[in-house]
């Protein structure tokens, strides 16, 4: 079986899901079409397995332009139109539009599963004209055919009511078997958050919440990742750490006591998920895909207002994150989602 991922923005989240679902499908015959935004490492393809066709997709970006996506678009047909494809898996909202187009175009519109991985019409940093021509841009894409597939049951639940047709597999990934948490050194408070510093992650909450503890010397903030709203982190007691490879993320997760995320909205995080994997409680803002990982005051807590987050930071009871660590291994891990997905392209 021949398969193509096809993804505007290869980086983040987008890329350790593709990875890993690649990693876990050996027996299909892979290719990747791939946008980048300027910010792949060099040597990239040595993270996958062996024996992946890698295309660089070369007019692909973000935002909308014309001219630019009907290159783009264009570039997709040539690529489908020269080989045949069993399954065309789409990633994120660009790939999912002008991807859908191209199949549709060169009748292979029933090849076509899209992963939505938080979908355009979830943002909040746009105006609502924009808001109602992503949700447009979406209908027409399902008219072009194909399964839409949301990270999270949240997420495909306010796609669905937009009147997009759409089911859900969680996000999964791998499990670290061998971890086990080790007695603490000292006795600060590490409150940890992973990811791009952008208007998404919500830094200037971040760095609200972070103030109200600057009296605490205890308790101490870490935002794992760059960015560029990095001057909104200005808290003296936020240590920015900048990208980190995965190893060294994964220590810090092991070596901190509370995952704090700030986003105004998600599909379903992966960074989360890792801290789950490492006995992590959560306090996460209460938008669509976070609402998924959280048992309230099971594994920790959802928030709506900052005294709500100072509240439960307080309040928090380290011993949740066992309970993390249970529900990771019944609902995200990798295995779960890859049965799912395999279920799917063999049905296509």
């Amino acid at each position: 079986m021949k398969v193509i991922h096809i993804v505007e923005s290869f980086g983040g989240g987008v890329y350790d899901f593709i990875k890993d679902l690649t990693d876990e499908m050996q027996e299909y015959e892979t290719t990747i079409f791939y946008g980048d935004r300027g910010n792949l490492k060099i040597g990239f393809e040595n993270d996958f397995r062996e024996n992946i066709e890698f295309i660089k997709w070369e007019n692909a970006q973000r935002e909308i332009s014309l001219s630019k996506d009907i290159k783009a678009l264009f570039e997709v047909i040539k690529v489908l139109k020269k080989e045949k494809y069993n399954v065309i898996h789409l990633h994120s909202s660009k790939a999912g539009f002008l991807g859908r187009v191209a199949a549709k175009v060169v009748g292979q519109s029933k090849n076509v599963i899209y992963t939505t991985h938080g979908i355009s019409f979830l943002r909040q940093d746009i105006s609502n004209t924009k808001l109602k021509l992503f949700i447009l841009l979406e209908k027409i894409g399902e008219i072009c055919g194909g399964q839409t597939i949301a990270c999270s049951k949240s997420e495909a639940e306010f796609i669905k009511s937009k009147g997009i047709a759409c089911e859900y597999i969680n996000n999964g990934i791998k499990i670290d078997e061998n971890f086990v948490r080790q007695p603490k050194k000292d006795d600060v408070i590490r409150i940890i958050n992973v990811g791009r510093i952008t208007e998404q992650k919500n830094p200037k909450l971040f760095n609200e919440i972070a103030k109200e503890f600057i009296d605490t010397p205890k308790i101490k903030f870490i935002w794992v990742g760059e960015g560029e709203d990095r001057k909104l982190l200005s808290s003296e007691n936020i240590e920015i750490t900048g990208w980190l490879s995965q190893e060294q993320v994964k220590e810090r997760l092991k070596e901190a006591d509370i995952y704090l995320a700030t986003s105004k909205w998600e599909g379903l995080s992966l960074a989360v998920l890792q801290a789950m994997n490492y006995e992590l409680p959560l306090v996460l803002s209460n938008c669509i895909g976070n609402i998924d990982l959280v048992e309230e005051n099971i594994n920790g807590n959802t928030y709506k207002e900052i005294s709500e987050v100072i509240k439960k930071i307080k309040e928090l009871k380290i011993e949740r994150g066992k309970k993390s660590l249970i529900l990771l291994k019944e609902k995200f891990n990798i295995g779960n989602m890859v049965k799912i997905y395999k279920n799917f392209y063999e049905g296509i």
